[in-house]
């Protein structure tokens, strides 16, 4: 038994070690309330306004008959090194499975309630403070289940189901509803995926992928049994070309043609297992990065663009720590190509957030993922009212530089050619374009040709 014990606290101490030197963060739970049965998750990790990132959990109590309850949902704020800055619980019966931000003063959180229950949008303050909560009633006198939603600069687009139908809604920030798709038949999840795509967006469920238009009307409709017998998320590359994660299956839609091709076939880890969702992005080198367990312990994977397998990774955390979040974003790439997503182990006892770089290997507090020194971007003045100027430096051999702005969901709002090509300047945006936009953050990128420089993040505010 003594023996046993010392085992035990060398391996917390290990683990400890290992959680302190490194990005893989155990997130803190102490001083919680714990009930006969405590079963706690992981959701969804977002970068936060300000810097750093938002995580976000939920853990429910219960006696050991079932009788009575005590359900909430846990919000950390951490630094860029990963360091807790703050713990926040929202004590609601529903969960949380989706969040947003307007990346100036707001956090949108989604959440459903079990089978189907109560839909409430959450309005947090940066500081994590609750501002309003909103309740969702019915779509055409039915009740709704919502999985994803996307921040709009007029609203928020929403996509789940009415009983076994899919469809997608937008609202306003109080969530009242503006537009609603068609309501698309025979699909039991409804579609559990949101994405921005040219100037709509695409929808994605398990058995149904389609893509609308700003105002939710169809533009094209695939359905899945055609080609694949599953599909779990779906991201759109800076080429617009759709990728598409189906059942140990990547695919890919060309951004001129409506017909999905198989990248690759028979790739590790891609199933859904006890709640997890499986999760796909892009890396800004273009290579495609996926979360899911293999049998032999990986859980991040890497394909390029062409489908050659490029590296799995699996991670030192307690070894019961192999379930994925549980939320529409659990998985997030970063500008500078860094990699964070989310573990726990069933019962909830160990909850992680892991930081990778583009490789997958995990990041130390020792080296930060930052753009090459040789090549910085900024702006003035900040905030931005009416005018904005960028300035870049680079000592990279140019091709073709230029400046590109993009809204918060991925839209390309301009590309100004730099003619002058030398190692530093400045160069001041349309105005009459930056006074026509709303209020919101937005994304500034130096290129040279295809390949990104170095990227910046802007808060207009009217």
């Amino acid at each position: 038994m003594k023996k046993s014990l010392t085992l035990l606290t060398l391996i917390a101490l290990s683990l400890s070690a290992v959680c302190a030197q490194t990005w893989i963060k155990q997130l803190p739970m102490d001083g919680l309330p714990d009930w006969d049965v405590n079963r706690s998750k992981m959701c969804n990790v977002i970068a936060a306004i300000g810097g750093g990132y938002i995580a976000q959990g939920y853990k429910t109590n219960s006696t050991e008959d079932g009788w009575a309850w005590n359900d909430f949902n846990i919000l950390w704020k951490l630094d860029e090194e990963g360091n807790v800055l703050q713990r926040t619980t929202i004590d609601r019966e529903q969960t949380i499975v989706s969040m947003v931000s307007n990346g100036v003063d707001r956090y949108y959180c989604l959440a459903q309630g079990a089978q189907g229950g109560l839909t409430i949008l959450i309005v947090l303050d940066p500081g994590l403070n609750l501002l309003e909560t909103y309740y969702f009633e019915t779509v055409n006198g039915y009740g709704i289940t919502l999985h994803d939603m996307q921040y709009a600069d007029d609203g928020l687009v929403f996509v789940g189901r009415i009983g076994s139908q899919a469809l997608a809604i937008k609202t306003d920030f109080q969530f009242n509803v503006i537009w609603q798709s068609e309501i698309f038949p025979n699909n039991s999840s409804g579609f559990i995926t949101i994405e921005p795509y040219n100037d709509g967006w695409i929808c994605l469920g398990r058995g149904i992928f389609a893509c609308l238009t700003s105002n939710l009307d169809t533009l094209w409709i695939y359905d899945p049994e055609n080609y694949v017998t599953s599909l779990f998320d779906c991201r759109v590359s800076s080429n617009n070309d759709i990728y598409l994660l189906g059942y140990y299956k990547l695919w890919k839609i060309n951004s001129g043609e409506q017909n999905p091709e198989l990248v690759a076939d028979n790739i590790p880890a891609c199933y859904v297992l006890y709640g997890d969702r499986v999760s796909l992005d892009i890396l800004p080198n273009g290579n495609i990065v996926y979360t899911g367990r293999a049998d032999t312990g990986e859980i991040l994977h890497c394909y390029s663009p062409d489908g050659v397998h490029q590296w799995s990774r699996s991670y030192d955390t307690n070894i019961w720590a192999t379930y994925l979040g549980t939320g529409s974003k659990n998985l997030l790439v970063m500008p500078d190509g860094s990699i964070l997503f989310l573990l726990h182990d069933r019962p909830g006892a160990y909850l992680y957030l892991i930081k990778t770089d583009a490789e997958g290997n995990v990041v130390t507090n020792q080296d930060p993922l930052i753009p090459a020194p040789h090549t910085k971007i900024s702006h003035y003045p900040n905030p931005v009212t009416d005018r904005v100027t960028i300035k870049y430096e680079t000592e990279q051999p140019k091709r073709n530089l230029k400046v590109e702005l993009y809204n918060i969901r991925g839209q390309k709002l301009l590309s100004v050619p730099i003619n002058d090509c030398g190692n530093t300047g400045e160069i001041e945006l349309d105005p009459a374009l930056i006074q026509s936009q709303n209020s919101g953050v937005y994304l500034y990128v130096l290129k040279n040709g295809n390949q990104k420089l170095a990227t910046g993040r802007m808060a207009l505010i009217k």
